[in-house]
């Protein structure tokens, strides 16, 4: 066991190391009380969940490591010890290629400062802190920030924040902001803000006679399928779904058996959600799913487009081209009602 002694000449040496490269190497570094000499996990979340975790040394609370990433990447620090992934106690954090983050504080009770994108972010945060969850006057602040700071890489993660408003605060950010390492994260949010106020509509589009919504996703031979094209006389199912869905996995064998029974008056068009193409491809082949197939990866959100708020979702659709009905889950309810309405 380290003598008190030693573990404080290597914090001098891990201070010294810090110094040195604050600028250079590390995207984070800081000191952290009450975690000592505990292991962190820094989590990377993905789409369903944290897609990895690495683990990193920390003595006497500090620690510096470097996120290997060329485009703007959220983590999740925590300390293993205190199980902070599962109850909600760690420090999220978006690391941005060649900027630098220092954190100090506790896990309960930290601050973020560094280069100037941190520094950005620590003056938004204390604009926004007093207005709650008010989501009127956080996106008019929002906005405010963009006009006011439209070279900052910082602005470029307020485009979601700015609701009905973020292609407005998109057309405000310099053309390096908009044009350099930030563009894949203001392409995301902006479609998240169009899957966000398509959802609010949902209601008025997507109910029993109307007519259903046309659009055009990728499928596995890599050319685009278009839903109208398959509207030939036959009813269709639309099926939101994803390999990560549990219910979704379980209910094939019935789906399997259905489109054996019905596949002349029916077709079927699975529309992968929320993964990876190589997930779905891989589930493509996993699979035995003899119908059609598109993943949800085109330019506008096909799930709430059709108001889809749980997986699996399955829409009918008549051979009118009009919404019969909408099933949300896996239920014995649905393959009843398919069997009446294709008799």
């Amino acid at each position: 066991m380290a003598t008190m002694k030693t573990k404080t000449f290597w914090a001098f040496c891990l201070l010294a190391v810090l110094g040195m490269t604050a600028c250079t190497k590390y995207q984070v570094s800081g000191v952290l009380e009450g975690v000592e000499d505990d292991v962190l996990a820094v989590a990377y979340p993905g789409g369903q969940g944290i897609e990895r975790v690495d683990t990193l040394d920390c003595l006497a609370g500090m620690f510096a490591f470097d996120v290997d990433m060329t485009r703007p990447v959220s983590i999740l620090i925590t300390d293993i010890a205190c199980r902070g992934l599962s109850t909600g106690r760690f420090i999220p954090l978006m690391t941005v290629p060649g900027e630098h983050a220092v954190i100090s504080g506790s896990l309960d009770n930290y601050t973020v400062t560094g280069t100037q994108f941190y520094q950005d972010q620590a003056a938004y945060e204390q604009l926004t802190a007093p207005l709650g969850k008010d989501a009127k006057r956080i996106a008019e602040t929002a906005l405010s920030f963009v006009q006011e700071h439209p070279s900052s890489l910082f602005s470029a993660t307020l485009i979601g924040d700015c609701g009905a408003q973020a292609g407005e605060a998109m057309d405000l950010l310099d053309a390096s902001v908009k044009n350099g390492i930030m563009q894949p994260l203001i392409a995301r949010q902006l479609k998240v803000v169009e899957a966000r106020q398509n959802l609010e509509t949902a209601g008025s589009r997507i109910y029993p006679g109307a007519e259903a919504p046309d659009f055009t996703l990728p499928a596995p031979d890599g050319r685009t399928l278009a839903f109208s094209s398959l509207q030939d006389g036959k009813y269709i199912l639309l099926d939101f779904w994803g390999s990560w869905c549990h219910n979704c996995i379980e209910g094939m064998p019935r789906m399997q058996q259905l489109y054996a029974r019905h596949g002349n008056r029916l077709e079927i068009l699975s529309i992968d959600c929320d993964e990876t193409e190589a997930q779905w491809r891989a589930a493509l082949n996993r699979y035995d799913m003899p119908w059609k197939h598109v993943i949800n990866d085109g330019g506008v959100d096909v799930s709430a487009l059709y108001g889809v708020t749980g997986y699996p979702t399955k829409i009918l659709v008549n051979p009118d081209g009009r919404i019969v009905r909408v099933f949300l889950g896996e239920s014995t309810s649905f393959y009843n009602f398919l069997e009446q309405e294709l008799r």
